[in-house]
């Protein structure tokens, strides 16, 4: 008890304390077509003596984005000479610094504020009970444990009747600053369950989606620390905290692509499911994974679709051609909405392998569909400060995504229900589904 009480008080230090200044800090972009370069951003660590922040890559321009602390930012321009290695450094956007503004409650939390704006936890599970007590015979909330300071980690079961449907399970948020995960996986809850359209396939397939799993993180990350990526477990004589969860999944743990520095942004955590956030959704996830046909992880930034595996390079599961041929099917509905292109790649295949991953994990569960969506934007200067007015274009090319993913679990998994008109939503869906298939681009590739 005294130890929550200090953990508590320590909270409340933060969140009355100033929001973090990034003065100083620079955005760091190496192009790595050229093999030689790549090479040397591989091997960032040993080059540099540290892992500098990565915060993703425009596959497009094959560029890497990294975060450099202003204490670093000397050192790394040094040792990028020194190596004749071609470089950018721009400051931050300072949009990504401002810091969010709490709403009265009492008002009801709508589809225009999650199509408009960035939520607070609590105004996300407030929108949650309301869709829950909206319909109540579509709509089941379940908990799945507790965050480490406490705050419930809450899956929304939608179409679960009781019955053995395949289940497609969504999760979002762990990672802490990647604040559109959280809005898309929101956005898709009310769509699928207030449009009439989309009962039939909740006929056949049950969606779990769970919205925030990184709560602590995510409120860290709206009051004090814009850029905090993991969770928010305290170590016993540290200074440093959290672990990133996307590291923690008893998979391959602790083997690529992590740090066992506490202060690293993938430091993988003392043990696999040491954060209690992971070990609630593992739980859930084993407690069902015979009915789980199909998993997404909800990211971002990069566009990019990633299959397992990613703990290591040039490894495939044995259905590899599956995963790729529903995932370029996943992509070509986005860009169906707005002309968006999504890269359809392998995990591992690119700049750095990621052991510990949730994907992987679930693929390894015997998942059939397992991915990571990295959503938009590409660009690092907007990176995880996506625009408000962009929220609902990329919730809605997500939202066609998951929709494919679903109508590929009821084709291969689903309850049938037998129907004599072509024009039913299922038939419109399947024929959906065979037309993006035909879609022939983009093979293997790059990595998280």
């Amino acid at each position: 008890m005294l130890f929550r009480l200090l953990v508590l008080s320590i909270v409340i230090g933060e969140v009355l304390g100033e929001y973090k200044n990034y003065d100083g800090f620079k955005i760091l972009e190496v192009n790595f077509e050229n093999p030689r370069v790549k090479k040397y951003v591989q091997e960032f660590d040993k080059n540099l003596g540290f892992m500098p922040d990565f915060l993703g890559e425009n596959w497009k321009k094959k560029q890497a984005h990294y975060f450099i602390n202003k204490d670093s930012v000397e050192k790394v321009k040094t040792n990028l000479v020194a190596n004749n290695i071609t470089y950018q450094m721009r400051d931050v956007n300072p949009q990504i610094f401002k810091v969010r503004r709490r709403r009265d409650l009492n008002g009801a939390i709508t589809i225009n504020d999650i199509n408009n704006r960035y939520l607070s936890y609590d105004e996300q599970m407030q929108f949650l009970n309301s869709i829950s007590q909206q319909y109540p015979n579509d709509v089941k909330l379940q908990k799945l444990g507790n965050s480490f300071e406490g705050r419930s980690i809450t899956a929304v079961r939608i179409g679960d009747d009781g019955s053995n449907k395949p289940i497609v399970w969504i999760d979002a948020g762990i990672h802490a600053r990647e604040w559109i995960s959280y809005n898309v996986a929101l956005y898709l809850i009310y769509t699928i369950v207030s449009q009439p359209a989309y009962r039939d396939l909740l006929n056949s397939v049950q969606l779990v989606v769970v919205p925030n799993t990184n709560p602590d993180g995510y409120e860290f990350s709206r009051t004090v620390d814009r850029m905090w990526r993991k969770t928010r477990s305290r170590f016993t004589n540290s200074r440093c905290g959290g672990a990133d969860a996307n590291r923690n999944y008893p998979f391959f743990w602790g083997t690529q692509g992590v740090s066992h520095s506490q202060c690293s942004e993938v430091y993988c955590g003392a043990r696999p499911q040491s954060e209690p956030e992971v070990l609630a959704l593992t739980n859930a996830i084993q407690r069902e994974e015979t009915r789980i046909k199909g998993y997404i992880a909800l990211h971002s930034y990069g566009q990019e679709i990633l299959y397992p595996w990613g703990h290591t390079q040039r490894t495939y599961p044995s259905d590899v051609e599956d995963l790729i041929k529903v995932g370029r099917a996943m992509a070509s509905a986005i860009q169906a909405v707005n002309n968006t292109e999504y890269n359809v790649v392998n995990s591992g295949d690119g700049l750095y392998p990621a052991a510990g991953a949730s994907d992987d994990w679930a693929k390894s569960r015997g998942i059939k569909y397992s991915y990571t969506i990295e959503l938009s934007p590409i660009d690092d200067y907007i990176g995880f400060s996506l625009p408000e007015d962009r929220i609902n274009q990329v919730c809605r090319e997500a939202f066609q995504a998951i929709q494919v993913l679903m109508i590929e679990v009821k084709s291969k998994f689903g309850i049938k229900h037998s129907t004599s008109s072509v024009s039913s939503p299922s038939a419109q869906s399947s024929l959906l589904l065979k037309r993006m298939r035909t879609t022939a681009n983009r093979g293997f590739g790059r990595g998280k």
